[in-house]
C-alpha cells in the first residue's frame, strides 16, 4: 500500500477515551439565519439562504450547498451565504472550498469574526498551524467575549508546543464561558492534559541536571537501551508530526496530533510500558446523528469484515467513529519500524474508506453501497 504523508490526533484511555481528550476541538457551525426586512418581506435571496440551514441541519449538505450558490447569486454583496456555504462545505471534507468560501466572507465583512474563526479551522485541516493561529488571533480581537475562540486557539497552541499560551487561553475561555457551556470538558481535559505534561517536562529536566555524571577518561560506556516511549517519541518526530503529551494515574502515555485529511482530523498513540501495549486509534470528524447511527454502524461491520488488520469501531451514544490498530510487543523490544508501521498502515486503511464514511455521515450514501464503491475503487488503484 502507498505510504501516507499526512498527519493526525492521539489517544486516551481504552478506546473511548482516546477520541475524547484530543486537543483539536471542532467549532460549532453559525449558521446565518436572515431576518424579515423592515417591509415585511424576506429578500429572495434570504429565503433561500435560510432553506439551505434547514437542509444542512437535515445532513443534506448538497442540497445546502446548491441553494447557497444561489443565494449567493441573487446577493453577491452579502458575506451570509458565502460563509454558511463554507460550513456546508466544511462538513462536507471540502476544505479547499470552505477556505476560498470564508475567505470571501471575510474580503465582504472583515469584522465578521465567525468567518476568521472557521477559517481558521479550515487552515489547520490543510495543515497550516501558523495561518489557523493567525486567524484565530484575529476572530478573538474582533470579539474577545467569544469563548470557543480561545478554546480553538488553545488547542492549535498545544499542537504547536506554546503550552503556556494553551493554559492563558483554555482558563479564559474556562473563565468566561457559561457553566453548560459545551466546549466546557473538552477544554479542561486539555488543560489539565498541558499542566501535567508541562509538570513532567520540568522534573526530568532537573532529574537530568542533577544526575548528570562524566566517563571517566578511557572508559567504555554502554547506551542505555531505548524505552518504548523514547521509539514512540522518535518516530513520531521524525514522520514531522507536531504532537501534544499526557499521562495519567494508571501509567498510560498520550500522544495527541492533528491531522488534515478530510474527515480525518487526527490520531492517537496510546502506550502504556507496563503492559507493553501500543495502540494507534485515527479518528474521523463530524460525528453522525442519531438518525444515522444505525446506518454507520452497518458500515463499520460491512468495512470491518475480512479486514486484515485493525477494525473500524463506533460509538453508538455520540455518533463517533474510528480505527484502530494494536500491539502487544511482549518481550520484544519496541521498533521503531512497528510503529511507523502502524501509524501509515492505519492512516493507508483510513483513506481507502474515508470519501465513504462521509457520505454515509451525511445522509447521502447507504452502507452497503458506500463499502462496496470504496473497495472496487481500491483494489482497481491497487491500494486494497
Amino acid at each position: 500500500m502507498p505510504r501516507t504523508t499526512k498527519t493526525t490526533a492521539a489517544p486516551k484511555t481504552p478506546a473511548k477515551k482516546a477520541a475524547r481528550k484530543a486537543p483539536t476541538k471542532r467549532t460549532p457551525t453559525r449558521p446565518i439565519l436572515t431576518t424579515e426586512a423592515p417591509e415585511g418581506g424576506m429578500p429572495a435571496w434570504a429565503e433561500i439562504n435560510n432553506r439551505g440551514n434547514r437542509k444542512q441541519e437535515e445532513g443534506d449538505l448538497d442540497g445546502a450547498i446548491a441553494d447557497f450558490t444561489k443565494a449567493m447569486k441573487l446577493a453577491p454583496k452579502e458575506h451570509a451565504p458565502r460563509y454558511n456555504r463554507g460550513n456546508a462545505r466544511s462538513l462536507a471534507g471540502d476544505v479547499d472550498g470552505a477556505l476560498a468560501d470564508y475567505t470571501d466572507a471575510i474580503k465582504i465583512a472583515p469584522d465578521f469574526a465567525p468567518a476568521w474563526q472557521r477559517r481558521g479551522l479550515s487552515k489547520q485541516r490543510h495543515g497550516d498551524l501558523d495561518g489557523a493561529i493567525a486567524d484565530l488571533d484575529e476572530a478573538i480581537r474582533l470579539a474577545p467575549d467569544e469563548p470557543s475562540a480561545y478554546g480553538e486557539r488553545a488547542a492549535l497552541r498545544a499542537l504547536h508546543a506554546d503550552f503556556a499560551g494553551a493554559v492563558e487561553d483554555c482558563e479564559r475561555a474556562l473563565g468566561m464561558a457559561a457553566a453548560d457551556w459545551h466546549h466546557r470538558p473538552n477544554t479542561q481535559n486539555l488543560l489539565d492534559m498541558i499542566r501535567k505534561a508541562g509538570e513532567k517536562q520540568r522534573t526530568e529536566t532537573m532529574v537530568g541536571k542533577k544526575g548528570g555524571t562524566k566517563a571517566r577518561k578511557g572508559a567504555k560506556v554502554e547506551e542505555a537501551p531505548r524505552t518504548a516511549r523514547m521509539v514512540v517519541e522518535e518516530v513520531l518526530g521524525a514522520s514531522g508530526f507536531t504532537f501534544a503529551l499526557s499521562e495519567d494515574e494508571a501509567g498510560y502515555i498520550d500522544y495527541l496530533a492533528a491531522v488534515n485529511q478530510g474527515i480525518v482530523e487526527s490520531f492517537a498513540v496510546r502506550l502504556s510500558e507496563e503492559l507493553e501495549r501500543v495502540v494507534v486509534y485515527v479518528i474521523f470528524e463530524p460525528k453522525a446523528k442519531k438518525e444515522l447511527r444505525t446506518e454507520l454502524a452497518e458500515f463499520v461491520t460491512r468495512a470491518n469484515f475480512g479486514m486484515g488488520d485493525g477494525n473500524f469501531e463506533m460509538d453508538f451514544d455520540d455518533g463517533s467513529v474510528r480505527f484502530k490498530i494494536a500491539l502487544d510487543y511482549t518481550e520484544e523490544p519496541l521498533s521503531p519500524l512497528l510503529v511507523r508501521n502502524m501509524i501509515f498502515d492505519a492512516m493507508d486503511t483510513t483513506e481507502v474508506y474515508a470519501d465513504a464514511i462521509a457520505r454515509v455521515i451525511a445522509g447521502k450514501a447507504k452502507a452497503k453501497t458506500a463499502v462496496r464503491a470504496a473497495e472496487k475503487a481500491a483494489m482497481e488503484s491497487g491500494t486494497l
